[in-house]
């Protein structure tokens, strides 16, 4: 995990590169010469402490990343410059007031920064010490709580999903002195933004926010009404119209300057233009491409514009969170888009349809390392599969075991005879038996499995049932991630020719291979991404972002200091 403050280092060479001599507080660089020796200042000062001890004691009541990243970080930014005001230049305040303004592109709100509150003080100055020390705080907390979820993201995956582990030292390290670096004498803006991931999928996923916010804004599209498929060309409907300008809104088709609505014969044609426009639609939402409105198409074409907005707005959080952690190689699997990709250093170099664990058996998103390749693999009935399928299955009619191809190999080693075994007298924790499907044709890894080690016991393989890959929607599996195309995944990662996989598995036997690199693996779970000018949707198949969307949404909590008293 990298640092926040080595990636302040590697993108803001003029935040933190002093030696250790030469650094500065922001009161060493700016505020000693600036403030004002007088009674006032002090009143300031004091009333900045108070403030700053009432967050604390708030702060202590808090737990997770908001504890770390805002009151514990506004307590250590004033203590280090001894209470002193920080925001004593109006043309910076007037950047951050831009900035915040321009988070709404990401999709987060203006108003989680107290733009409300900051605008109200910058036009009217606030005449006490007391307003005077809000109006600073509420400067520094928008400065940091806007920095942090650009770079990390709003939402907390963590309280979303425990099994998510890329937040590791995702902390404030490195914010309080780049920051105040540039409040020291860098162009603040200039900071902030070296912090909003630059990467091309974020930056078109941003771009396609504004299309869809403005399709919104002028009205989205009408419910096109249920009724029969419309799939043949030359097939007349009522609904033709209004499905051409449907698709006319997202760009599936060429607009023309006028749509006949008049219910002319022509008007109600399924033309070979319109059948291709729907295809468009479907690649692009992950349906069965086969031209025909059918119930599935017919949904997702009537998803408000507003909904596909927030579906935006989730998933720009979603890359905040990882999108900045990604190494120049690495694989991506995601889950909602059943794809993986392969990018090395920076490029693109390999893709293919994947399966994934079914809603009942979610495959987990997390990082890991992947370290070696098992040619011929063996598979061992895990211990989910086993408590909640295999065993109640066999007690039911030890014919299971024969019909999958299973042995029954006991704590030696040795394969045992099942019906020598009173099935009735184990539950799956007690059992002293594991259940292996030998290397072989009807082996469930198929020809290959591909290992990270991790605690979910989840991996890539081969899979003997290639049909399903046909399928739009492909959410199969117990966990684990079914590749399509897995020899031509080993072949890249090993650098080995095609005839060297296939000289190994023609052998039958299982072997190992270490990868010459350990390669990052992230698991993501992304419902819509951008590709070049087209927004790619996928459905929710976890339902998971709702719970994003209501964090996302939810106010940000800032508790507001009423009184001081000296």
């Amino acid at each position: 995990m990298v640092a926040i403050l080595v990636f302040l280092l590697a993108f803001s060479p003029g935040i933190a590169t002093n030696s250790p001599s030469q650094k500065k507080t922001v009161s060493e660089l700016e505020i000693k010469d600036a403030r004002p020796r007088s009674g006032k200042s002090s009143e300031i000062r004091e009333n900045i402490r108070c403030h700053v001890e009432q967050l604390e004691e708030d702060a202590a009541l808090q737990a997770g990343r908001e504890k770390v990243a805002f009151n514990t970080l506004l307590a250590e930014f004033y203590r280090a410059n001894d209470f002193n005001p920080v925001w004593v230049k109006r043309s910076q305040i007037t950047e951050l007031l831009d900035v915040i303004k321009s988070v709404e592109a990401d999709g987060l709100f203006p108003q989680d920064y107290h733009l409300s509150g900051i605008q109200e003080f910058y036009d009217n100055a606030p005449s006490s010490p007391f307003l005077k020390a809000r109006y600073e705080l509420l400067l520094s907390d928008a400065m940091f709580k806007l920095s942090y979820h650009l770079l990390h993201g709003k939402v907390d995956p963590e309280k979303i999903d425990s099994n998510w582990n890329l937040s590791r030292g995702a902390n404030g390290d490195g914010l309080v002195s780049g920051l105040g670096s540039a409040l020291a004498g860098d162009s603040l803006a200039a900071v902030i933004s070296k912090l909003r991931p630059n990467h091309p999928q974020y930056t078109s996923l941003k771009d396609g926010l504004a299309r869809y916010r403005q399709i919104a804004a002028e009205g989205g599209w009408d419910t096109i009404p249920e009724g029969p498929s419309i799939k043949e060309i030359g097939q007349y409907d009522d609904r033709v119209p209004a499905l051409r300008k449907r698709l006319e809104i997202t760009g599936d088709i060429a607009e023309i300057s006028q749509v006949d609505t008049s219910h002319a014969a022509s008007a109600l044609l399924y033309s070979n233009e319109l059948r291709e426009a729907v295809k468009r639609f479907q690649k692009r939402h992950g349906l069965e491409v086969d031209g025909a409105v059918g119930p599935k198409t017919l949904k997702a074409l009537n998803v408000p514009a507003t909904e596909r907005t927030d579906q935006i707005r989730i998933n720009l959080d979603r890359y905040r969170w990882f999108i900045q952690k990604l190494e120049p190689t690495f694989l991506l699997v995601n889950v909602a888009g059943f794809t993986v990709q392969y990018v090395e250093n920076g490029n693109y170099k390999w893709g293919s349809r994947v399966i994934v664990g079914e809603p009942y058996w979610k495959t987990p998103v997390f990082k890991a390392e992947m370290r070696y390749i098992i040619f011929n693999p063996s598979w061992n009935v895990p211990p989910g599969i086993l408590k909640k399928e295999a065993l109640p299955a066999i007690k039911k009619n030890t014919g299971y075991l024969a019909k999958n191809g299973l042995q029954v190999i006991d704590r030696s080693g040795q394969v045992v005879n099942p019906a020598s075994i009173d099935w009735t007298a184990y539950s799956a924790g007690s059992l002293p038996y594991r259940l292996r499907q030998p290397p072989g044709t009807r082996n469930a890894l198929g020809q290959v499995k591909f290992m990270f080690p991790n605690k979910h016991l989840v991996y890539l393989h081969d899979t003997p049932g290639k049909h399903l890959f046909d399928k739009s929607t492909r959410a199969f599996s117990h966990g684990c991630i079914r590749l399509q195309n897995p020899l031509e995944l080993a072949e890249i990662l090993l650098g080995w020719s095609e005839n060297d996989i296939r000289g190994i598995i023609s052998t039958g036997k299982t072997k190992t291979v270490n990868l010459p690199t350990r390669i990052p693996i992230f698991l993501l779970y992304l419902t819509a991404v951008a590709e070049d000018d087209e927004m790619l949707f996928r459905e929710d198949v976890y339902s998971r972002d709702q719970a994003v969307l209501h964090a996302l949404n939810e106010p940000y909590p800032y508790k507001t200091v009423e009184s001081c008293t000296f």
